[in-house]
């Protein structure tokens, strides 16, 4: 997951050079972070690792130097029973539950991947939910008219994120395909982020059609494992680029002036148990 902030906004770069000419807001809003300390003692280890490694800082302060908010937004870790991630429009905060990072950090350790590729794939999946809620929140908070929904939009969001750190070298958006197929192949495994974003197979599909468009030759498997239709593969590079000039044009008003910068690395907690 690291430095993929930057990657999102060198995608974006054009809309630095606008929003350069938008007036300053009366009073700043910004991205906030906050991590609640877990009462399960199992989880410790993502609260602590993730705030050493300042991981939603990383993740704040870059969005806050790209994007002008309307009112202020909390990404917050907790712990709270369920295994998903959420936005909240009454309270404005995106939530990573532990349990989120736990049953992927599970998911990925017993996918038969190497340890190497079981922690991208862990990366992949967190980089994914937590930039599906953040598109959920800007879709809610700039009003965007997004005619197939919030949950899709978010999923659109996320991938042009992890296209934009494929486009570097990243292997989180291989990795995040690998996963989330691990996970719908077993519905057993108990991550209820599948159940309560209805993220099924066709919505995978969609997904895995941008991250193909932006990168064939680094998704092998989305052929052979048929998460596209082969008669679909040709179609997806211009898919790609119809999603980005579709969040181009919604973001083009909420930008802040700036150069495009590189944050520190942004890395999740050790996959200690893999």
């Amino acid at each position: 997951m690291s430095r993929i902030v930057g990657r999102f906004a060198a995608l974006f770069g054009a809309l630095l050079v606008a929003g350069a000419a938008v007036a300053a807001a009366p009073e700043r809003h910004d991205f906030i972070t906050a991590y609640q300390k877990p009462e399960t003692v199992d989880y410790g280890v993502y609260y602590d690792e993730l705030r050493r490694e300042r991981f939603l800082e990383s993740v704040a302060a870059e969005l806050n130097r790209v994007l002008e908010l309307p009112a202020t937004v909390t990404l917050r870790m907790a712990e709270c029973s369920h295994s998903t991630t959420s936005w909240s429009a009454e309270t404005r905060t995106v939530l990573v539950c532990y349990e989120f990072l736990d049953a992927v950090l599970v998911i990925a350790g017993e996918s038969g991947a190497t340890p190497e590729r079981a922690e991208q794939m862990f990366s992949g999946a967190v980089t994914f939910a937590l930039f599906n809620e953040i598109g959920r929140a800007l879709v809610s908070l700039y009003g965007l008219p997004v005619p197939q929904g919030q949950e899709r939009a978010g999923d659109e969001f996320a991938a042009i994120t992890l296209a934009a750190a494929e486009q570097e070298g990243d292997p989180s958006a291989a990795a995040a395909l690998e996963f989330y197929d691990a996970a719908l192949r077993d519905p057993e495994a108990g991550l209820e982020f599948l159940e309560t974003h209805a993220f099924g197979r066709a919505r995978l599909e969609e997904v895995a059609c941008i991250l193909y468009g932006n990168a064939p030759g680094n998704h092998a498997a989305v052929r052979e494992r048929g998460l596209v239709p082969p008669e679909r593969l040709p179609r997806c590079g211009e898919e790609l680029l119809t999603v980005a000039k579709i969040w181009d044009v919604y973001l083009k008003d909420h930008t802040r002036g700036g150069p495009p910068t590189t944050p520190p690395p942004v890395i999740p907690p050790p996959a200690t148990r893999l």
